[in-house]
């Protein structure tokens, strides 16, 4: 327990608590922070018509009424990002603390720790979660070169004026180091909740991939009908939300291989991981999206589970050197891959045991959420 514990503001549009689908990293450290002694007041926003105030374990938790949807476009989502800004912006001028930690995306929320730096003199650290603006730029939503010279401005003055930088992925890190070569960054990925997720292996008649998590333009899940179409032998399972639900269930419509499961929360997602043999891990082509952390990984792994990705990059790499998945880049190649694991239950085995070691060994959440604990400083606020 620290002599003088720190009040940290933590800023988080998208927190989510164990008991909803979602990301649960802002929940993790949140709880490690207070462990260590710090007093947290997390802002965030809600689907209600006003704001109101929770404690979550003895985290306050702030939540502002902003509409937000995994189905809504990018420009719906610009407006919301926005009225998180103002809201947050008022709520955090009313309180007092020492300290923020504030998790993009979007990249406002850096711009608002900025801002409230300027104003009110205190330090933040920044956690980028998505290499905004560089994501929606090289998807294409963002065209205009005078806004992209801002928005990029903008990224830098975020990067600059941090006290230190938390980053996904060691490819988030080289990306932002080029940006900030003076500036301390450190690469905490996502974590694996190792004492939740257990490993557990059924036989099954036919071999079953499922993939879960967000649905949108980002995340590609055609590629996974299309294994699907190729692959009648094995039985795909799809379970989440997002913008091109949609699209994916029209494309997927008269497939008997292929189940819509919903959305799902934590414990449903848990008990999905024990009936399944493998996981899918995919996005759409562009570089930006190659330094994701996505959480549906580090869950999959600690459910012992194997990992097939269509995407390169660092997980890629990962999973191909630590032998606990592999990397397609058609059905074709997919259908060649896959066989060796149909054929042979002990390399199948083999390859999910792997992926349990792998999130014991890099990914464990308590191990990582000290990292996170140890980066405040009592030396500065």
């Amino acid at each position: 327990m620290l002599d003088k514990p720190m009040k940290i503001l933590y800023l988080h549009q998208y927190f989510r608590n164990p008991e909803e689908a979602g990301s649960h990293r802002s929940w993790y450290i949140a709880q490690a922070l207070q462990k260590a002694g710090h007093h947290i007041e997390l802002v965030t926003a809600w689907s209600g018509k006003k704001y109101k105030k929770e404690q979550l374990e003895g985290i306050v938790v702030h939540y502002l009424p902003v509409s937000y949807q995994q189905n809504m476009f990018f420009w719906r989502r610009l407006i919301a990002f926005l009225s998180f800004f103002m809201k947050a912006f008022f709520l955090a001028l009313r309180t007092r603390y020492d300290k923020i930690y504030a998790t993009s995306t979007p990249l406002s929320i850096g711009f608002l720790a900025f801002l409230l730096k300027k104003i009110k003199k205190n330090n933040y650290i920044f956690e980028v979660r998505d290499l905004w603006p560089l994501v929606p730029i090289e998807m294409g939503f963002i065209k205009n070169n005078f806004l992209k010279k801002i928005l990029f401005f903008l990224e830098r003055k975020v990067y600059e004026n941090a006290e230190k930088i938390v980053v996904l992925s060691p490819t988030m890190q080289k990306y932002v180091e080029e940006k900030v070569p003076f500036k301390e960054v450190v690469a905490i990925p996502n974590m694996s909740d190792c004492d939740f997720f257990q490993p557990i292996h059924k036989p099954h008649i036919r071999f079953r991939i499922l993939y879960f998590g967000s649905i949108g333009l980002a995340n590609k899940v055609e590629d996974f009908v299309e294994l699907a179409v190729e692959n009648p032998y094995i039985d795909f399972f799809l379970a989440g939300e997002g913008s091109h639900l949609a699209f994916i269930l029209e494309k997927a419509k008269n497939l008997s291989n292929f189940s819509y499961l919903g959305k799902k929360n934590k414990v449903e997602i848990k008990e999905l991981l024990q009936e399944i043999d493998a996981f899918f891990v995919s996005f759409a082509n562009y570089k930006s999206l190659e330094t994701s952390s996505p959480n549906k990984f580090f869950d999959g792994i600690a459910a012992g589970k194997m990992c097939i990705t269509q995407t390169k990059g660092w997980l890629k790499e990962l999973i191909e050197q630590e032998k606990c998945g592999f990397y397609v880049a058609n059905s074709q190649e997919f259908a060649e891959k896959i066989r060796n694991f149909l054929e042979n239950e002990k390399k199948l085995l083999f390859y999910q045991n792997n992926a349990r070691k792998v999130a014991e060994k890099y990914f464990e959440k308590n191990k990582l959420c000290t990292e996170i604990v140890n980066l405040f400083d009592r030396n500065t606020k």
